[in-house]
């Protein structure tokens, strides 16, 4: 659930009080110092006449800086640096069997969480000053009471005619606390040779005169997380992630828009390929779509199809992924204080047994992987938001279901974390794919070759890059879009096409993996604002999936050339 219903709940009268657990310490920072003072004050004296206590707080602070670098055809647009420090505080009220969070009611907002900003959090002193930073922890704190004892009140009212003997499952699990404190990273902006290489990779889609627009940035976020809360969880560690976005914009000659786009996700900047290989990339993607400006519309299809590197990891991060997020989506009071049914947030929770993948493949997640390839792994962590320490988990083995990822929100069969909850929700942290019939890649397209042979196929498709639906121009809804595809004849001829994406895919398609490569790809995206996810996964061949048409703009070129054109 988002974070600000995660830190939303509350609590009941008579529950061990844990807070009194955390003092501060000699060697605290002020902003730990404030935190645990006013953690341990407000636990003990916070309450509303005839109302409960909280039974759980909980404070994290962000203190970071960022650095954002935008270039142009080899000149910067952009150089920002600023530095920012947020506070989260959760209140929750009732007891862990029920309490105040999992619930929707108007007029009464995210259900214990002091939202002033879209991220559900508020601005925090830059300086480390005890008594500033404290009294903006018991302003927050104050409101986010106030508002779970609303929130817990509707919540009792509207669960007063629940059916008799409908299993109750708690609403927040009991964790054993953890401490782990880690020093965190300087606040200083991102190496300054960052700039010069913006602008040496911006520089090289000047080569190629058909690109309209290009852009390339670079951005960086690093610094230290400071979490407490009520049951002696205490977590500081470094904060940080990185990301690196080179775009650009071209027109087909028949005036429709391309674009073609890549995004790399690290942990910091330095962690990034070595800019002359970015260099390379970027040209081949100028390259590309100078060739699409003359390549023709894809036809739609349904067939076989391989999906060559990183598409395949794409694509199980947007399919497969999510139904293996324990994820338990919060009630709504509807007329008359009734609470109706929540909607389904995990596809797969009654699938736990059942076969979900071909019966050759595995999948698992491993945050304690740090290296894959000679490259780091950014979707590896040691503590999640609560300070659990997250399990290597098998979750499909032999195709069947064997568990899902956990929070401590509890679900039916999943009572306990897995140490998985970032950003407020349920998020992997390095998923790994595998095949035990697993062939060579160069071996993995002749039987496709082969299996287009069989089915008496004039052509099949090559997939070997995608983009979400956002990153290009009117595609409106479905699968990803083909920055990258190629129509094959059975006997290996290529010819790029344009104009189409993949229909959507459902998770069934899986169950149907015809074969996989041993090379596997690593997949880097961003699922929160400071959390990145890597997935790792073969290049497969699909029994069938389905290709549409694009609804494409036209536009009218530029009255004049580029100038680069000369």
């Amino acid at each position: 659930m988002p974070a600000p219903m995660r830190m939303a709940a509350v609590a009941i009268t008579g529950v061990t009080l844990f807070a009194f657990a955390v003092h501060p310490r000699a060697q605290d920072t002020p902003i730990m110092a404030a935190m645990a003072d006013e953690l341990a004050r407000s636990m003990k004296e916070l309450r509303l006449k005839d109302q409960p206590a909280p039974y759980y707080i909980e404070y994290e602070v962000w203190d970071r800086a960022q650095t954002r670098v935008t270039g142009r055809l080899g000149a910067l647009t952009e150089d920002l640096n600023g530095r920012g420090r947020t506070l989260r505080v959760g209140v929750r009220v009732g007891s862990y069997d029920f309490d105040s969070s999992l619930f929707n009611a108007p007029g009464v907002g995210g259900g214990g969480v002091v939202t002033l900003a879209a991220d559900g959090s508020i601005s925090a002193p830059l300086d480390d000053d005890y008594d500033a930073m404290r009294r903006q922890i018991w302003l927050a704190t104050d409101a986010a009471y106030k508002r779970a004892v609303s929130l817990f009140a509707r919540k009792q009212a509207a669960f007063e005619n629940r059916a008799l003997g409908a299993e109750a499952i708690p609403d927040f699990s009991r964790e054993a606390p953890v401490q782990d404190v880690k020093p965190g990273l300087p606040l200083q902006f991102v190496n300054r040779d960052w700039p010069d290489r913006v602008k040496q990779i911006s520089a090289a889609f000047a080569a190629t005169p058909s690109i309209e627009s290009s852009e390339v940035s670079a951005a960086d976020t690093r610094g230290t997380r400071y979490f407490l809360n009520s049951e002696g969880f205490r977590v500081v560690g470094p904060l940080q992630i990185a990301t690196l976005r080179v775009s650009a914009d071209t027109r087909a000659t028949d005036g429709v828009s391309l674009r073609d786009t890549f995004t790399l996700v690290q942990k910091n900047l330095q962690d990034m390929p070595p800019v002359n290989e970015v260099i390379a990339r970027t040209r081949a993607l100028a390259e590309r779509l100078d060739r699409l400006r003359t390549a023709p519309i894809a036809d739609e299809y349904a067939g076989p199809m391989l999906l060559d590197g990183e598409p395949s990891a794409e694509l199980f991060a947007e399919v497969m992924v999510p139904p293996m997020l324990a994820r338990r989506s919060p009630e709504t009071a509807g007329r008359g204080g009734r609470s109706g049914p929540p909607p389904a947030a995990t596809p797969f929770l009654r699938r736990v047994g059942l076969r979900v993948l071909a019966e050759s493949f595995s999948m698992t997640d491993t945050p304690s992987l740090r290296e894959f390839g000679g490259r780091p792994v950014p979707g590896a962590y040691t503590v999640d938001d609560y300070g659990i320490k997250p399990k290597d988990i098998t979750l499909v083995e032999k195709g069947r279901l064997m568990t899902l990822l956990t929070g401590r929100t509890p679900l039916k069969g999943f009572l306990q974390s897995s140490g998985h909850t970032r950003g407020g929700e349920v998020q992997p942290g390095v998923i790994q794919v595998q095949s035990s019939d697993a062939i060579p890649a160069g071996e993995l397209r002749e039987k496709y070759l082969d299996l287009l042979k069989e089915q008496k196929r004039e052509y099949g498709y090559i997939i070997r890059s995608v983009a979400a639906a956002g990153e290009v121009p009117a595609a409106g809804g479905g699968g990803p879009v083909l920055l990258d595809a190629v129509r094959v004849t059975p006997d290996g001829k290529e010819q790029p096409v344009r104009g189409v994406r993949l229909a959507t895919v459902a998770p069934a398609a899986f169950r149907d993996l015809l074969q996989a490569s041993r090379e596997r790809a690593m997949y880097n995206y961003r699922a929160t604002n400071i959390d990145a996810v890597t997935v790792i996964a073969p290049s497969i061949i699909f029994e069938e999936l389905e290709l549409q048409h694009l609804r494409e703009i036209t536009q009218k070129p530029p009255l004049v050339e580029s100038p680069l054109t000369d």
